[in-house]
Parts: C-alpha cells; structure tokens; sequence
C-alpha cells in the first residue's frame, strides 16, 4: 500500500473518531463550539481532499494495466476515428508538459494529424496516422500501446549498416548477416521512412530504435528480407506471429533464471575477484532476482554491470539497487543513500543505445556519484519523466510521459541529454557494438585486478 494513501486512511480515522467525540459531547460543549469544531473539521476534509487529489490521479493512472489487443482487432468504427483522436488530444493537450520545454505546437499537430485521421479508411491507416502522431511529440514514455507481431530474432544498426544481431528461429539467416533490404525498400530508405512512427526524446534515438521493427510490427505480419553473407545475397520471407512476443519474454525469463542458478552455485572456494552481472529491468522479480545474485558477490574486488539492453522499469525499484551500488549519498528528487552491505569495489557499467529510462538514470546517478566507470556507447537521454497510462472511450490505450523533466544534482536538466560513457568505444562495421562493450570492460577489469596484484606484490617485498 502507498504511503499517502495509508497516511490518510489513518487521517481519515481520526476524524471519523473526533466527530464521534463531539456528537457524544455535543450538549456539554455548547452549539457555538460545535459547530466551529465542524467546520474546521470540514475545512480539513476539503483540505485534504485537495491537497491529495493530484497524488490519487497520478497513482491511478501509474498503475493503470491497459488492456493490450491488436490493431487489427480494435472494436472501433471509422466514422469514431475522428472522436477518438480527439480524446487522445484533449488529454495530450492538458498533461504533456514537455510541449512547451520542447517547442512543440500541439494545437498544429492536432490540426496536421486531423485531416489523416479523417481519411483513415480502416484500422490501420487510422493507427499509421496516430502512431505519427505520438512520434512528433519526441518522447520514449509517450506511445500508442497495442500488441505486437514479433519472432524470436533481432536487428541492430553498426553505421549505417543494418545487421542481425540474434536468431532463435528455424529462419535460414543467423547472427551477423548483413539485411541489404526491408520489403523491398534499401535498408536506409527504410530508416527514413520508419524514423517518422518510432517515438524517442532525440533524432539518433529515433533512428537507432528502428531496427527494434525489423522484426516486429504492429501491424505487418510479415518481412521479406534481403541478406548478405559473405559473397552471397539471398531473400527470406519471415512470419510475425501473434505469440512472438510471449516467445520471446519466456525466453528471457529462462534466461534470467539460467544466470541466476550460475551466479548463486557459484563455488565457495572461488577466486573473488570480478564477475559479470546482468540487470534486464526493474520489476519486482527482476529486482528480487538481482538482490539475490548481489548478495552473493558483492565482496567481489569488480563487478561489471550490464545494462546494455535494460528497458527500464519501476523507479522505486532502481533507486533500491542504486543504494547498493553508490559509494556517497546521491540526491534526486528523493535521497539516495547507501545500503550498509554497499558494494566497496571497483564498479563498470555497460550501457548503450538501449539502455532506457530508469537503467539510463541509474547509470546517470552512478557517473555523477563517481560510484562508477560507464563503459559504451552514449545512451538517448529518454528517462525524464513519468509514464502515465490513458485510456479513451474507444479502449485506445497510450502512455504519455508526464511531470516536470528531472534534472541532474546540480539542476540541469536530463530530457534529451545522452549519458555520456568515460570509455565510448568505436562503431565497427564487424563486431557488434554490445561485443566491442562486454571486451573493453573485461579488459579494464582484468587491468585493474593485474595493478592490484603488483601493488601486493611489491608491499610484500617491501
């Protein structure tokens, strides 16, 4: 249970229990000073209900579980597309705060997106013309929210090169293939042209993200892809299913599950002095998960921190691991101190372009700290506000980033900042650029573990 929500109760409780005391008391104390104590204790009530309004309509909203469906099989008429837009508006219009801090001109993207929406013919090109909407608002934590078609395979960008980075299907291709071309269209053409439904807070987060839809789609249920490997081209038509997605969450659950037993059967007579460990978000049982693998490594001399591909999740969450990783007190918009089994040792964190909302921010307080050595690529600066789910008459659920832009502890402000690594590594065409992280943080760990070595040594001689 919320903390104010629980403070109130008992507020709540202590009225109920001083009205009773005045009813009982009522011809002792007199009609004069009942009546002020109730309307003083009335003030309070409306006080309360003022003061703790907002808290309730954000709490509402933050835990709001939409009711995720396709596109396609959206109970939602043409003749209601024009209704529906405007709800999504109406709310955008009266919550988004970061509009007027990025210049946007809501008034006239509601205007542009009209006319498309009004020529919508059918689900998807009404869903095509929001999707741009939402993308013109420049924000991760602001999107449609439907389900997605999807296989077990994944894409990403090195230059201005598109390349498979993980197959688990039966799909002819494999890690490593270069994708010469998307239904038809060069890889580059694509990226322009997908860049405009991709919702991020800047242009290179954008683009970078567009190879998450190389092989997954809102609305396509299937890619027919161009690859090279080696000196040969050949074409592969890929089906995304309507289960992909649970595929692939299964998948990454078993192997969450897989570290974890690695991690905690570690043998007791082993060497202490690094290991890897992988944070994939900040759920509850991601969280639990992570604790659990700490506890068991965290008098370690390094720990190298995985971050690279973390979407983010509970703030709460993240500030519970932040506590056990910062070497001094950290203030955001709460204060972050250090747990009492804190970790003591040297401390990398891997982050990249995916790394996302609150694992860009925990990277951002662990640099800032100096808890930390941020080993990668710069991240997109997309972990600024608060998500917040909404919903229309028409079941079209959409999370809007909401609140003021946090800021750094010196008060600048992180909305569109990129979390800048103190090792940036270089952009190969050959290696994946998650690879070239994982072995520049292996090296300076291992460089580290090698001085502390020839420092006992020559203690020991002296």
């Amino acid at each position: 249970m919320s903390t104010f929500i629980l403070a109130d109760i008992i507020s709540a409780v202590i009225i109920i229990g001083i009205s009773i005391f005045i009813y009982i008391k009522r011809k002792r104390l007199g009609f004069v000073r009942v009546s002020i104590l109730y309307l003083l204790i009335l003030g309070g009530i409306i006080y309360i209900t003022i003061e703790k309004y907002q808290q309730y309509w954000e709490l509402y909203h933050l835990t709001m579980k939409p009711e995720k469906q396709f596109v396609i099989d959206q109970d939602i008429e043409p003749n209601e597309y024009m209704d529906d837009f405007g709800e999504i508006c109406d709310i955008v219009e009266k919550h988004y705060s970061l509009a007027e801090y990025k210049g946007i001109s809501l008034k006239s993207l509601r205007d542009k997106y009209s006319v498309m929406v009004n020529n919508a013919k059918n689900n998807r090109e009404y869903f095509l013309a929001v999707q741009q909407y939402f993308s013109e608002l420049k924000n991760s934590h602001t999107y449609l929210i439907y389900k997605k078609y999807s296989t077990m395979a994944d894409a990403e960008w090195r230059r201005d090169s598109l390349y498979v980075s993980v197959n688990l299907t039966e799909y002819p291709f494999k890690k490593g293939d270069r994708i010469l071309s998307i239904d038809g269209i060069d890889v580059l053409s694509w990226r322009d042209s997908m860049k405009n439904y991709v919702t991020g807070s800047t242009e290179k987060g954008r683009y970078a993200h567009t190879a998450d839809y190389v092989f997954s789609g809102c609305i396509d249920t299937v890619r027919n892809l161009c690859l090279c490997r080696d000196d040969s081209v050949f074409n592969v038509m890929v089906e995304l299913n309507r289960d992909g997605m649970q595929h692939i969450s299964e998948y990454n659950k078993e192997a969450r599950s897989s570290e974890n037993r690695r991690i905690v059967n570690l043998p007791k007579d082993k060497e202490e002095y690094f290991t890897l460990l992988s944070l994939s978000g900040f759920t509850d049982e991601e969280t639990e998960e992570f604790i659990l693998k700490y506890n068991k490594v965290k008098n370690y001399q390094c720990i190298i921190l995985n971050l690279l591909n973390n979407p983010g999740g509970l703030v709460r969450n993240m500030e519970k691991i932040a506590a056990l990783l910062l070497k001094q007190p950290y203030r955001t918009e709460t204060l972050i101190t250090p747990s009492e089994n804190s970790f003591k040792g040297k401390l990398y964190v891997m982050i990249g372009q995916n790394t996302f909302s609150a694992a860009e921010y925990l990277a951002s307080i662990l640099k800032e700290s100096g808890s930390a050595v941020l080993v990668g690529e710069e991240t997109t600066g997309d972990f600024c506000v608060t998500p917040l789910t909404f919903r229309t008459s028409h079941d079209t659920y959409f999370s809007l980033g909401y609140g003021k832009p946090k800021t750094t502890f010196k008060g600048n402000p992180r909305e569109g900042k990129a979390v800048e690594p103190h090792y940036r590594i270089k952009e190969s065409s050959a290696l994946s650029n998650d690879f070239n992280t994982v072995r520049i943080a292996y090296y300076l760990v291992m460089n580290d573990i090698l001085e502390a070595k020839m420092d006992s040594l020559k203690k020991k001689r002296d």
